[in-house]
């Protein structure tokens, strides 16, 4: 009996071992979820930054949310015109979209409070009584925006502060989550011109910086504004959009800024 027991019950155990086995690949092979081959292919159009631009984790997780038809492939800034047109073979309701690209708001010149010797990023600068600079809104030109640009598009120039090359931004937008101050924008490249400057004091700014827009109101005066795409809000100039029809309208408006505070996005 004893011998009998030594002999059965290995089989009985390799039984059980072959029989959970089976189930377990006949459980795999009911319960596997196909992936659609369309997914694939859009991942391989998309940039692969996986930069979270477009809202979502990862390219792979906006590429299935593409083909689920939950998001649309103009999330995607950072594809370029080949992509989308590879992706318009796949979905022909695809539509390019609208090319956005980061903007400096600040044209430099702010008086320094104190020379800055701790951690040279910008996050840090921005912790010690707000920064070493006497303008609130100012770039520190650290360089955090620098480091986070997948691109090489941002680089800190000769006047200390951030400056963009517009021809290699693709408007992901990892810069604006890196600068403290928020002195970075995505506006439509088509707009051509945008105010560098922040700053809401109003003439109280030309105490602490030769560049910043004192609010005189000249770019939005009916003379060299017609059309009233140019607002002051809050000290500020700011951009009528649905009046904007040419770019020619804002350089009408801003060449007449006594502090040249208007810049041109070039490529």
């Amino acid at each position: 009996m004893i011998i009998e027991g030594i002999f059965t019950a290995p089989v009985l155990l390799g039984a059980a071992g072959f029989a959970f086995a089976l189930f377990l690949a006949v459980s795999d092979m009911l319960l596997e979820v196909k992936e659609d081959p369309k997914v694939a292919l859009v991942e391989k159009a998309l940039p692969g930054l996986n930069c979270g631009a477009c809202g979502f984790s990862s390219c792979a997780a906006y590429a299935k949310a593409v083909v689920e038809g939950a998001a649309p492939i103009g999330k995607c800034t950072s594809a370029d015109e080949e992509s989308i047109k590879f992706l318009k073979t796949i979905f022909s309701s695809a539509s390019s979209p609208e090319k956005k690209v980061a903007v400096i708001r600040c044209a430099g010149g702010s008086a320094v409070k104190f020379p800055y010797k701790g951690v040279p990023t910008c996050e840090a600068a921005a912790l010690v009584t707000e920064g070493f600079l006497e303008c609130s809104w100012g770039c520190l030109g650290l360089g955090d925006c620098e480091k986070a640009c997948p691109q090489g598009a941002i680089k800190v120039g000769s006047k200390g502060i951030a400056e963009v090359d517009h021809s290699k931004c693709t408007g992901c937008g990892l810069c604006i989550e890196a600068c403290p101050r928020g002195v970075i924008e995505l506006i439509p490249a088509a707009r051509r011109y945008y105010v560098a400057c922040l700053s809401t004091d109003k003439a109280e700014v030309r105490n602490y910086c030769k560049n910043g827009c004192f609010a005189c109101g000249i770019c939005a005066a009916k003379k060299f504004n017609p059309d009233g795409v140019v607002e002051i809000k809050d000290n500020l100039p700011v951009v009528i959009e649905d009046k904007l029809k040419d770019p020619a309208q804002l350089l009408t408006a801003g060449s007449k800024c006594p502090v040249k505070a208007w810049k041109e996005i070039n490529f």
